[in-house]
């Protein structure tokens, strides 16, 4: 399956990632309008955390797919930064610094492009402890990603059946230069046997964007003026 690759112009001849827009009506092919970047971590070299042959990499597309259609069934307009196993670093020209900068800067550089009106930064977890497991949403210092944060912490432990809490994330880079509402979501640890099991299982990857595009439908009914 071949990459969709589009080269969005900037002043500052910037190159980002390939993306895909799921809106038919564009005011402008080479910078679309976008409500949600759905942001799927890590990618080609890159594969995230890992544990025996499981890797981060392919449960974030996988959930990310299944959220991208679940948000675009309810009309949403929404981009995905990439829709295969392929490092978005590889497509940085313009940031200095190694490649796993690149790759972070590319992700921001898009969002703050596009400017949408939020962005979600999907991953999995880790912890030396094998007995932690669950949902953890990472959010902004400042008001409507908090927002956001809570929405998605509360529709994740429903699927989880725990009642963890949003955290503060003052040192990912994504969250302190995307200017836009985002949060990264953790989506369960793979170092835990059972998340690992349920993340790895397509009926929960489902469960997981319908909770996702749930907290989604909150957030906008709360923030957007009624027309």
């Amino acid at each position: 399956m071949k990459k969709y690759l589009l080269i969005i112009l900037l002043t500052l001849f910037l190159c980002v990632p390939n993306w895909q827009l799921v809106s038919a009506a564009r005011n402008d092919p080479l910078l679309p309008s976008a409500d949600i970047i759905l942001d799927v971590g890590h990618g080609g070299i890159d594969s995230g955390t890992m544990v025996g042959k499981y890797e981060e990499k392919d449960m974030n597309l996988a959930i990310a797919k299944k959220t991208y259609k679940a948000l675009v069934k309810r009309g949403y307009r929404v981009i995905i930064n990439r829709t295969e196993d392929y490092a978005l670093s590889d497509d940085n020209r313009w940031s200095f610094g190694g490649r796993h900068r690149k790759d972070l800067a590319q992700r921001s550089g898009l969002a703050n492009t596009i400017k949408p009106k939020i962005m979600l930064s999907l991953h999995i977890n880790w912890s030396k402890k094998s007995n932690t497991r669950g949902p953890l949403v990472i959010y902004q210092n400042q008001s409507d990603s908090i927002l956001l944060a809570s929405l998605l912490q509360d529709t994740l432990n429903n699927v989880y059946g725990m009642e963890e809490l949003p955290v503060l994330g003052k040192k990912y880079f994504v969250l302190r230069f995307t200017k836009c509402p985002s949060v990264i979501v953790e989506l369960g640890f793979l170092s835990n046997k059972t998340d690992r099991k349920l993340l790895n299982d397509s009926h929960h990857q489902a469960k997981l964007a319908k909770a996702i595009t749930h907290a989604v439908d909150q957030y906008f009914s709360m923030t957007q003026p009624k027309s």
